[in-house]
């Protein structure tokens, strides 16, 4: 099924989402020349997404009726969520306005990759969301929770060896969740996960040297985290807003 477009968003928007597609809608003709339409979509109707195990939302640049368009794939399309709408909008906005990210070019990292970048743009983004009017502390705060009911019952035994990909993924919690929850992160990572405790102490002291919310420090940061976790060689700075743009030429010559 084709995405729906724009205007469907539009009709069922709430005001803070009408002005994060507003405020997309003009940094993208800033700065790469053309106004992009937002569309949403069924993940299930997104071959490289549709067989992905888990909850998916994802918004990657694509081509509908020969023009570019940032369609938003996600899991329940019928059931419309603002906040995830401008959360996924909002990490485009971030990109093409100068935020980065690391990705290993050997492919052995996708969890690390993952977890890292999103714990880094992730302090941004919710700032982004909550200066239009939106609030996305109970989202928030609903994955830490999941996250901690995942190891409240395991050991440190059965992460094998994540201790860096699980370290990361409480890292973003820790940043952003409610004090409440953040307290009880830490207290069973202190009884049960000693290996993983030391991963993120290590993190959120390297955090502390850094300002997230600006794209070269935030970057800077990526990278102090590489080389201080000892995560290996191959890693390389991800550009997408570059593939965004070759496919914008790559339309406009046909």
């Amino acid at each position: 099924m084709k995405p729906f477009p724009e205007s469907y968003i539009r009709e069922k928007a709430d005001e803070p989402t009408i002005k994060i597609l507003d405020l997309w809608k003009k940094t993208s003709e800033d700065i790469l020349g053309r106004s992009i339409e937002v569309m949403i979509g069924d993940r299930k109707d997104n071959p490289e997404l549709k067989y992905v195990p888990g909850e998916i939302n994802a918004g990657y640049p694509g081509v509908f009726d020969g023009k570019v368009v940032l369609p938003i794939w996600l899991e329940h399309p019928k059931s419309f969520d603002p906040l995830i709408i401008t959360h996924e909008v909002g990490h485009w906005i971030l990109l093409i306005t100068g935020f980065k990210g690391l990705v290993n070019k050997y492919g052995k990292q996708s969890g690390i990759d993952i977890n890292m970048n999103s714990m880094a743009q992730h302090v941004p983004l919710y700032k982004l969301q909550r200066k239009y009017g939106h609030n996305p502390q109970k989202i928030i705060d609903s994955r830490a929770k999941n996250n901690l009911n995942n190891i409240v019952r395991g050991t440190e035994f059965l992460l094998g060896d994540k201790w860096a990909e699980f370290a990361l993924l409480f890292a973003d919690d820790i940043l952003n969740c409610s004090d409440e929850i953040k307290e009880d992160i830490m207290e069973i990572l202190n009884e049960s996960y000693p290996v993983t405790l030391s991963f993120l102490e290590k993190i959120l002291n390297i955090v502390s040297n850094y300002d997230l919310n600006d794209p070269k420090s935030n970057l800077a940061f990526l990278k102090s985290l590489v080389n201080t976790l000892y995560l290996g060689e191959g890693w390389k700075v991800m550009d997408e807003v570059v593939e965004l743009k070759n496919m914008l030429i790559e339309y406009d010559n046909k």
